[in-house]
């Protein structure tokens, strides 16, 4: 097709489409929310948001579903009529009448045509908006749920894990289902709220188990920090083994679900932005990290100390002496594992990058100690099974309660209020 074509037929669609947005009331309604603003600001603001459409892997995505519905009323065509030899395909000609042409065709269609049409199909702008979306990131409901018997209140704080694409959403902001999983505190479980097209994991906290800083807020006690940023990671992990998750940070907690649900509309576009972002995300930071307190307490290591005591007098015994060997037990086992991880992980990347392996010359941390940091580039077609590996890991060695922390490289989001 002519250059010149191309450029005739763009200009139709636009004239298209524009045609369209000014007839559509549902579009007009939606609108009204923006009217206390500058109308160029949000004009510019909307074209930015469609050039981006335009711009990322949702414009193959569209093409895919015209294509598809454009199939659709061929068939459909074909169960009332012959197919006419002569007829062109749609903008298949470089002369501009060929669009013109199109109302002589519908006048044409048999009346019986409006039977024959599924009526209860969606239209294309409603289709990209959900079904799109459910193509691009999954339809079906990904974990086990119960019905929802958690009753949520003005005044319990709530901790919110992430969100994802809601495949089957209410969409008013109702927690409308459970997880059988349990939250970071060991205790409430996990419930889904949808707002919009979008899924949150949320769960109630005991805030009376916590200190309250100078507002009020639960803090997280530092006693507890090592044990709650754990959970936070396996839970995290967990829930992006099945879709594409957008992780908040450690402790994103928030009072009464009114409060959550304003926080989640004032953000709901950089939340859907961050989602499609995530989406397209190849590059994952991997930091695999270990307690150094809890593995020496573990039987590889009680064990053999005692051996080695009892095989000495005691009253001989150099604790100095000890204290080397479990150490360097230690840091042998936390090598080996990590370089197992790694190698359990190279099998999806295309790429990868060792920053940082533990060191036979490493020291003991009273904190998390990185064992393993690492970058691997995976396509998009083994993203899933990649964290679905991650997620197996973590069930290998629970034993060792190692914090699994993946993380895409300048790509964060933050649920603020």
């Amino acid at each position: 097709m002519k250059e010149e074509t191309r450029q005739r037929l763009s200009e139709l669609i636009v004239e298209e489409l524009a045609e369209k947005i000014r007839g559509d009331q549902s579009l007009k309604r939606k609108l009204e929310v923006f009217t206390d603003l500058p109308v160029e600001k949000v004009a510019d603001a909307i074209i930015k948001q469609f050039d981006y459409l335009l711009s990322s892997d949702l414009r193959e995505l569209i093409l895919h579903l015209i294509e598809q519905e454009v199939a659709q009323e061929k068939s459909n065509l074909a169960l009332v009529t012959e197919p006419l030899p002569s007829t062109p395909e749609p903008i298949a000609t470089e002369e501009p009448s060929s669009v013109e042409a199109e109302p002589v065709e519908q006048e044409e269609q048999p009346p019986t045509m409006e039977v024959t049409q599924p009526i209860v199909e969606p239209t294309l702008s409603e289709r990209l908006v959900t079904t799109s979306i459910m193509e691009h990131f999954g339809s079906k409901e990904l974990f086990p749920t119960e019905p929802m018997d958690i009753d949520v209140l003005s005044i319990d704080w709530l901790y919110v894990y992430g969100f994802s694409y809601a495949p089957d959403s209410s969409g008013k902001g109702i927690p409308t289902k459970k997880l059988v999983m349990k939250g970071i505190d060991q205790l409430n479980n996990i419930f889904l709220m949808d707002y919009g097209d979008i899924r949150f994991f949320v769960s109630k906290l005991k805030s009376d188990d916590h200190p309250r800083d100078k507002t009020g807020k639960p803090a997280l006690a530092s006693q507890k920090t090592s044990q709650y940023k754990f959970e936070h990671e396996h839970i995290i992990n967990i829930l992006r083994s099945e879709d594409v998750l957008v992780p908040l940070s450690c402790w994103s907690i928030i009072k009464g679900l009114d409060e959550l649900l304003k926080a989640i509309e004032k953000n709901y576009v950089d939340a859907l932005r961050a989602l499609i972002d995530m989406h397209d995300a190849t590059d994952w930071n991997v930091d695999v990290m270990a307690f150094d307190e809890h593995l020496l307490q573990l039987p590889f290591i009680t064990e053999v100390s005692k051996e080695r005591t009892t095989s000495r007098t005691s009253r001989h015994a150099r604790s100095t002496g000890t204290d080397v060997r479990k150490m360097e037990r230690l840091i042998f086992r936390e090598k080996t594992l990590a370089q197992e991880i790694h190698n359990a992980l190279l099998i999806h990347a295309q790429k990868n990058k060792v920053d940082y392996m533990v060191r036979l010359d490493s020291a003991i941390m009273g904190d998390w100690k990185s064992m393993l940091s690492a970058r691997y580039t995976v396509g998009k077609e083994k993203r899933r099974v990649f964290f679905q590996d991650i997620a197996q890991l973590q069930r290998k060695y629970e034993e060792f309660q190692l914090l699994f922390s993946v993380t895409s490289p300048s790509k964060t989001f933050a649920l603020a209020s």
